[in-house]
């Protein structure tokens, strides 16, 4: 693991408790106890981060989740006198299951219908906490043992601090790993363009699932660690108030941050003690300032930070242009496909309505593999409706799709790229505040929860298979002439780099079929000429199959070996392009002339 990977990884959850023992230790007990709440509250930040910040799911329910942890791991030291750490994971796990029991649901609205669904479940945890009052001790609360570690009571302020401490910094790691790694890419790019994550694996609800459980047991968890400090939890310490006042830490922080959420945490938490002696103006402040950084710093204390201390630009690095992919770079990462007989790509009566209107009527169309196959028509011509059915994103009425002889008619769109079929959009679907680098390292698909799970802890641990896609998109993005810009976010480049980085991102898994939606629209002549030069490098050194979607007929007439003409939601005219182009009929239909001018 690089030095600078492990400074990224820890800095927060070891350099922040570690600052906190240190401040403790110069302390009186009442700031030790105010710290120890702080501690909880970066955690909470950071855990919120994950939902907020990545996933931009807003919530109403951290009290609720606060409540589950603190309740949790309190009534398992009562009643089964378990061992302290014991407790935290239970309580962690409580609020897992709460998350989940939310998510579930949950996951399918958006904004403030999302918010309203979590505000419910706020609600019934505090009522069902009142109510259950042989469990709980109802409205008067429970009172919270000490805590105790390998048989031995933490009962000083200082201790209990440095336990706080200790517990956070083990949450925080695997936090920090998942949130900057390919787990919390993924979130950031979902939240971002949800039609192009699910192009490329990712499955919306189960990654909004995971964010809520994932979040819920550290928010959880939080809440646990400091329940032995408090000496008395009850339900109103786990009200609305607080989860709108914790919603706000990721706001001040700074959206997007994982620095953000942990330091917007430990400000709020600890500015009501700093003005305690203005104790009856706390909440007029504290809207105040929330008010404020949304108006004038949308990104936070961390945009605040990056004003003072701009970071230092990269040198660009060399490219190689946009005129070859040269595969001998990597040859044991990439090798050109073999194709064998079967077709790339086969519809047999594919029909699709919608109400009267029938987008696409019966069309069948082959492409063999290897191919570089192009279609045409004018608009309504039913183009588009066609090639989001082949790419999964809508469901035919009839008909069947075979994809390298494999039936998908009925599959998701996230299991496209499994088969080797990668695509890119005519609205452009990158994922703007992550590098191209990032951007081009979802384009390999291996998008499941489980695997990005997965790979976000061999990123942390810099393993072989991390290497080699780190590897192989620099390659990719070098082979479309974008090496200089590799680590610069994506939203930064121009309309025509930004095609370029669709290209590199639909390669580096090396798939069998790319479908290409208008590569070459709102981009210069100069642009269009250098994609033509590299989608003809891509399928003769991968042995890519290609189907484009274009209107620039001089465009589709230079690159394809095939081509079909789309009218009315049926392909009317096929074969080698400077024919199909120069038939009457597709004159007719395309530029509405006449056969006497034609």
């Amino acid at each position: 693991m690089s030095g600078t990977r492990v400074f990224g990884l820890l800095a927060l959850p070891i350099g922040l408790p570690a600052l906190f023992i240190l401040a403790g230790c110069l302390a009186d007990d009442y700031w030790r106890y105010v710290l120890c709440l702080t501690v909880s509250a970066v955690v909470v930040g950071a855990g919120l981060t994950m939902l907020v910040s990545f996933a931009r799911c807003i919530t109403l329910a951290t009290g609720a989740f606060q409540a589950l942890g603190a309740y949790g791991a309190v009534l398992l030291m009562i009643n089964l006198s378990l061992p302290f750490p014991l407790a935290v994971v239970a309580g962690g796990c409580a609020g897992a299951l709460g998350g989940l029991f939310l998510a579930v649901p949950a996951v399918r609205f958006r904004s403030h219908n999302l918010a309203m669904v979590t505000l419910v479940f706020q609600s019934i945890v505090i009522i069902a906490l009142r109510e259950l009052k042989g469990l709980t001790g109802g409205a008067e609360g429970l009172s919270v043992p000490a805590a105790t570690i390998l048989g031995v009571a933490i009962r000083s302020d200082l201790a209990n601090l440095v336990m706080a401490c200790v517990f956070s910094a083990l949450i925080l790691i695997p936090l920090m790993i998942l949130l900057q790694g390919p787990f919390g890419r993924n979130l950031r790019a979902l939240a971002v363009n949800e039609v192009g994550a699910r192009a490329f694996g990712i499955r919306i609800e189960h990654y909004l699932i995971a964010a809520f459980v994932i979040s819920s047991a550290a928010i959880a968890m939080a809440a646990a660690i400091v329940a032995p400090r408090l000496r008395i939890i009850d339900p109103d310490s786990f009200g609305l108030y607080s989860s709108i006042l914790t919603l706000a830490y990721p706001i001040v922080g700074g959206l997007g941050s994982v620095w953000g959420g942990a330091v917007g945490g430990a400000v709020l938490r600890i500015l009501p003690e700093v003005l305690r002696p203005i104790a009856g103006y706390i909440e007029l402040i504290l809207s105040t300032v929330v008010l404020l950084t949304m108006l004038c710093f949308r990104g936070g204390l961390s945009e605040m930070v990056s004003r003072l201390w701009p970071a230092r630009s990269e040198p660009a690095r060399s490219s190689r242009g946009s005129d070859a992919v040269v595969v001998s770079a990597l040859p044991h990462l990439v090798q050109p496909h073999d194709h064998s007989a079967v077709e790339a790509l086969v519809t047999d009566k594919l029909v699709k309505r919608y109400d009267a209107l029938t987008a696409v009527d019966g069309v069948n169309l082959k492409v063999r593999a290897g191919a570089l196959h192009g279609i045409m028509g004018p608009n309504g011509a039913g183009k588009t409706t066609l090639f989001n059915t082949v790419s999964g994103f809508i469901r035919p009425d009839a008909g069947q799709i075979r994809l390298f002889g494999t039936d998908v008619t009925s599959d998701r769109i996230e299991q496209r790229i499994g088969l080797g079929v990668t695509r890119t959009f005519q609205n452009l679907a990158i994922f703007p505040s992550l590098s191209c680098r990032q951007n081009v390292i979802i384009g390999f698909g291996r998008n499941s929860i489980g695997a990005a799970l997965g790979r976000s802890a061999g990123w942390a641990l810099n393993t072989k298979t991390s290497r080699e896609e780190a590897e192989r998109a620099d390659w990719a993005l070098d082979a479309v002439g974008l090496a200089h810009v590799m680590d610069l976010p994506a939203g930064k480049l121009s309309l025509g780099d930004q095609r370029r980085l669709e290209i590199a991102r639909a390669v580096v898994s090396q798939p069998r079929l790319i479908l290409l939606d208008e590569p070459v629209s709102g981009v210069s002549q100069q642009e269009v000429e250098q994609l033509l030069v590299l989608l003809k490098a891509i399928n003769r050194d991968l042995g890519a199959t290609m189907l484009v979607v274009e209107h620039n007929i001089g465009f589709l007439v230079s690159l394809c070996d095939t081509l079909s003409v789309m009218a009315s939601g049926r392909i009317i005219a096929e074969g080698v392009p400077a024919e199909v182009v120069a038939r009457r009929d597709v004159l007719r239909t395309y530029f509405g002339e006449t056969d006497e001018a034609a």
